[in-house]
């Protein structure tokens, strides 16, 4: 009879230190779980970075071509008013002066944001640096930006052409 009760109070505590045991494990975790862990964490973040980066550049590059058929349409309606495209001399000044001047016969042809224009006088790309106005031999004029890698004459400038 005692050898039975002590039997008893064995098993009973092996069974509550095999509890103690699996609920510790469930909670506790090994540094090579956390860092399994971290590792996932950094990629994926690492993912999502890489393609917010790659989604603003393409939103940049849409915003630019948007600006110039807009600045093609407002030379448009300037050209049907005058029977010529403003003069490129004084380049992206003279061209925000005209189309947005109330004193032309049929203007203003445009009204820029101020987030658009440097110091409120020439017209500037998403990159910031002014658009190209130039008058060509072959088309009426040419509006271009010096697109992403801000370098004139690369494979990258948006053109109206």
């Amino acid at each position: 009879m005692k050898d039975l009760k002590i039997r008893l109070k064995m098993q009973m505590m092996q069974k509550k230190n095999k509890v103690k045991k699996g609920f510790g494990s469930c909670i506790g975790f090994t540094l090579i779980e956390i860092l399994v862990v971290m590792a996932v964490m950094a990629i994926l973040l690492g993912l999502i970075t890489t393609g917010g980066t790659i989604a603003r550049k393409k939103a940049k590059i849409y915003r630019a071509r948007t600006m110039i058929a807009s600045l093609e349409t407002a030379l448009a309606m300037y050209h049907a008013d005058y029977g010529a495209y403003p003069d490129p001399i004084l380049g992206n000044a003279n061209l925000v002066n005209l189309l947005t001047s109330t004193l032309t016969e049929g203007g203003p042809y445009m009204s820029f944001k101020d987030a658009d224009l440097n110091s409120g006088t020439t017209v500037k790309d998403p990159w910031g640096i002014d658009y190209t106005y130039k008058s060509g031999a072959v088309a009426a004029y040419t509006i271009s930006s010096r697109g992403p890698d801000m370098l004139s004459g690369t494979s990258d400038d948006i053109t109206n052409d």
